[in-house]
């Protein structure tokens, strides 16, 4: 097991921390939102999906990998962000990409033009580069979500074609350590 505690990132304006249960509420509106799901599925999270996948699964990430998701909040009034970070989920895709780091962010609707996003994965990724051994990591974006290819663009992802996962082709993406495309 790699477990390590979910450390807390602080930015200019983000707290990144372990997910609670007090999160709970937060989670299962944020994961019934049209424009949350818009390009992941486009199906709301039930409560039991949110618990599983959310709570407890975002938890466990760090026990078994030694990475995982942490949820967002403004520093100030604490408020719900939304969620970032790795995950090796083992996705079945053609081709697979198992074994590295898989990197997601999924911001709150109400919180999206803020810039909230670009700070949150730019402090994961640095976050990844400064405390562990992983030479690469990925991502994977709807072809129709501009805000978030623009995002993996910035911490220096670069798109290495397309991958197949519920019959659909995504743009896949990599990312060497220190910010250059892999």
């Amino acid at each position: 097991m790699s477990g390590r505690p979910v450390p807390v990132i602080l930015t200019e304006r983000l707290k990144l921390r372990a997910h609670e249960v007090s999160d709970f509420d937060a989670l299962a509106a944020h994961w019934s939102h049209p424009e949350t799901i818009r390009f992941i599925g486009g199906t709301a999270r039930s409560p039991h999906d949110v618990w599983n996948r959310n709570v407890l699964r975002n938890r466990g990430l760090w026990e078994v990998l030694g990475y995982g998701y942490w949820l967002v909040e403004e520093r100030r009034g604490g408020g719900f962000v939304g969620e970032v970070g790795f995950a090796d989920f083992h996705r079945d895709t053609e081709p697979s990409f198992w074994g590295v780091p898989e990197c997601g962010w999924v911001i709150a609707p109400d919180r999206f033009g803020k810039g909230y996003a670009s700070e949150a994965v730019k402090a994961i990724h640095d976050w990844l580069d400064n405390e562990t051994a992983h030479d690469k990591c990925c991502c994977i974006i709807d072809v129709e979500n501009a805000p978030s290819i623009r995002i993996a663009e910035k911490v220096g992802y670069a798109q290495k074609g397309t991958v197949r996962f519920n019959e659909e082709d995504v743009m896949y993406f990599e990312r060497a350590k220190g910010g250059r495309s892999a």
